[in-house]
């Protein structure tokens, strides 16, 4: 869970929408990290096993889920998509392959 989002749950709507769209970011962050591990042959670690990198990414997209559907039903009970307020994608993992110099 998202720093700050339990003070939130007890503010405005708008508050509780901007920290539902943390929670969302973060989460889908989290999620593209578990697939990319448990898919790239360069970043895949041996002493997981596929059943566990599954259940793994199972848990990651599941949670994306539940925050996308409360980032959105707060929307709409707002009535618009709130923006700025410092939320954006965490900074990339820089053990990740993608970022790896090639020679």
């Amino acid at each position: 869970m998202v720093p700050g989002f339990e003070v939130a749950q007890e503010g405005s709507l708008e508050a509780r929408t901007i920290a539902a769209h943390r929670a969302y970011v973060t989460a889908l962050a989290a999620w593209e990290r578990i697939v990319h591990r448990a898919t790239c042959s360069a970043c895949r670690t041996e002493d997981v096993s596929p059943d566990e990198q599954q259940r793994q990414c199972d848990a990651a997209e599941a949670e994306k889920e539940r925050c996308r559907a409360a980032f959105r039903n707060l929307c709409d009970e707002l009535g618009f998509v709130p923006t700025g307020h410092g939320v954006a994608l965490p900074p990339e993992d820089q053990s990740c392959c993608r970022r790896r110099p090639t020679n």
